[in-house]
């Protein structure tokens, strides 16, 4: 859970990365202005709630000053759990979320808007999302599933995926039918969504610390076969190289924009 306000950006555009988690953003103003791609953000609404799937490209953000807000990097087997639905219900090409969460989130945002500190911000956003929790649908996630993600995960999305169907007592297609059923996305899609999204958070935290990036220490410890690979990677799912990234989001790294997920916080 991050807290943030712009407090003297200029007017630009933001790209908001593909992860291996579910995005969850409560404003603090009157809304976000997101799309998918750069043509359509111009036809866009501010959302109070922008709620979205697995993606696997960059969207699209304006920034402007002083918008403020609260995002959550929630865990997609979470979400049965907290919205009633699971991750592969979620849109991928639109973001607003009110339509999802209906009378209860929109209550939530009218009383964000009216917090003037993280404490409270942070409570009312925690608490709207345990009101919610069901655990019942928890219960009816498959442990094959859980096991699998659990094993992707703490590799950092490097091991094999019929090496993790096998360590789970599946099939690879039996493994990608619950995936795509649940999360929707594949066994490989996620896979690549998580060791992406590890080079990624290591590139920004490197920028952050010393101004630069040693892209091909990154790209070895994470798994891809060179730097070329970690660019065409980057490519993929950014549509940028990771220098050009680096140079166009700078100020949102020093900023501490795109640390990966860790303990509640804010900045």
């Amino acid at each position: 859970m991050v807290g943030y306000r712009a407090l003297d950006v200029p007017h630009t555009l933001h790209r908001g990365l593909p992860s291996s988690r579910l995005t969850f953003i409560v404003a603090m103003d009157d809304g976000v202005e997101a799309a998918a791609t750069m043509d359509a953000l111009p036809a866009v609404h501010p959302a109070p709630i922008i709620l979205g799937g697995l993606h696997t490209s960059a969207s699209y953000v304006r920034q402007r000053p002083a918008q403020a807000g609260v995002q959550i990097a929630m865990h997609p087997l979470a979400a049965r759990a907290v919205f009633g639905i699971p991750a592969a219900e979620l849109p991928v090409t639109e973001f607003d979320g009110t339509s999802y969460l209906g009378t209860a989130a929109r209550d939530l945002h009218g009383r964000m808007t009216e917090v003037t500190d993280w404490r409270t911000a942070f409570r009312l956003v925690a608490d709207h999302l345990i009101g919610r929790y069901d655990g019942d649908h928890v219960d009816r996630l498959r442990p094959e599933l859980l096991r699998a993600w659990h094993l992707f995960e703490r590799t950092g999305g490097r091991a094999p995926v019929g090496a993790v169907a096998r360590a789970v007592g599946l099939s690879t297609r039996h493994l990608g039918t619950l995936f795509a059923r649940e999360v929707g996305r594949s066994p490989k899609q996620v896979a690549g969504l998580m060791r992406f999204e590890r080079a990624q958070a290591a590139i920004a935290e490197q920028v952050r610390l010393r101004g630069s990036a040693d892209l091909a220490g990154v790209a070895a410890a994470g798994g891809f076969s060179d730097q070329a690979h970690l660019s065409r990677e980057f490519g993929r799912y950014v549509g940028l190289s990771p220098t050009v990234w680096i140079a166009e989001e700078l100020r949102n790294i020093q900023d501490g924009g795109h640390r990966g997920a860790g303990e509640w916080t804010h900045d």
